[in-house]
């Protein structure tokens, strides 16, 4: 399992799964347009991930620590990708995060000033 502070979404599928094959279009499509890191683990590859999960696959982790499982929608696959991108790049401890806030500051003082 990933934590809060993992830079990248994680899914947990397997071969033969049609629900995983679904999910794993649906995150690629939903990683490239977000621009967010995608990593793909086969739970039958680990005797630990295979524990973890079991059956229960696929569950998609996402940073900031949202999960979708099984049957997820485009749109709540895209949702979840475009809340994760956006919190990953505003965190107080990222240069883009802090060009964000400042850009946001400096747009609120312009228009004050009109």
């Amino acid at each position: 399992m990933i934590g809060k502070g993992t830079p990248e979404a994680v899914l947990y599928s397997r071969a033969d799964c049609p629900l995983c094959y679904a999910l794993t279009r649906t995150a690629r499509r939903a990683a490239r347009r977000s621009g967010l890191p995608l990593r793909i683990l086969d739970v039958d590859r680990s005797e630990e991930l295979r524990r973890l999960h079991g059956h229960e696959v696929p569950v998609l982790e996402l940073p900031g620590g949202r999960i979708v499982r099984g049957r997820a929608t485009p749109d709540e696959v895209e949702a979840a990708f475009r809340q994760a991108a956006l919190a990953r790049r505003t965190e107080p401890g990222s240069v883009r995060g802090s060009l964000v806030r400042f850009l946001g500051w400096l747009s609120g003082h312009l228009k004050g000033d009109r």
